[in-house]
């Protein structure tokens, strides 16, 4: 089964030496569980993109203000929930934030077999986006209204498209996991202190960060929620 892990941090918090993650990296490589991850830019570079009445709105910063917030991602394959969060239990950033595995949902948007995505083009930025719908307003719209497939289906033709996944949000597929004092806590669902969650997550590759907004601003999240948009930090 596949899963997205959100790294989380508190960036008033100072890193750790002992926090080097590629041991981490390397057991993942090694036994297949990590497919892929990156970290993302400072909370500070973030922006915050929503359409209000055919208005883009864009703020600076997290959707929201938090203690922990998104640092970075990785997206992990394993045979179960528990087998991820073990795995998640050794990254470093367990010692000092928080791990919120979330599972995948399936088919949300089914691939189009009659066209396979082409290869996403080469140059560019590569930006994640968080998408985070608000309760109140994403039951006020029809299903035809809030369903993706039109804009997955436009930024896999233009090949700005890195892939993209829509999160499981049930306690029984997601948890958020920390480690302190050399203990493992586990607590299941996706991360408390918010009230509006991370719904999926899609990685896009674009000339900057003005088209990562335009991208963000069509996509129907934006219109019932906010979409943050932050860029990946390659090394």
């Amino acid at each position: 089964m596949q899963y997205v892990m959100l790294v989380r941090v508190d960036p008033d918090l100072p890193v750790p030496e002992d926090s080097d993650v590629e041991p981490w990296v390397e057991e993942g490589a090694r036994t297949g569980m990590r497919i892929e991850g990156d970290p993302v830019a400072e909370p500070e570079d973030a922006r915050t993109v929503r359409v209000r009445e055919g208005r883009t709105l864009v703020s600076d910063g997290p959707f929201a203000e938090m203690q922990e917030v998104v640092a970075g991602y990785d997206r992990l394959e394993a045979d179960s929930l528990e087998q991820a969060a073990d795995y998640a239990s050794r990254h470093p950033v367990a010692a000092f934030g928080a791990l919120e595995i979330r599972e995948v949902w399936q088919d949300f948007v089914p691939d189009d077999p009659a066209a396979p995505a082409p290869a996403p083009v080469d140059g560019g930025q590569d930006f994640l986006f968080l998408h985070v719908p608000d309760p109140a307003l994403f039951s006020t719209i029809s299903r035809e209204d809030g369903d993706p497939t039109a804009w997955v289906r436009d930024v896999e033709a233009r090949r700005v498209t890195l892939g993209g996944d829509r999160l499981r949000d049930e306690p029984e597929s997601s948890v958020v996991v920390r480690r302190r004092d050399g203990e493992t806590l586990i607590a299941h669902g996706p991360f408390a202190e918010l009230g509006e969650q991370i719904a999926g997550i899609d990685l896009v590759r674009v000339p900057d960060e003005a088209a990562a907004i335009e991208l963000a601003a069509a996509h129907p999240t934006a219109r019932i929620g906010a979409i943050e948009v932050r860029a990946l930090r390659r090394f």
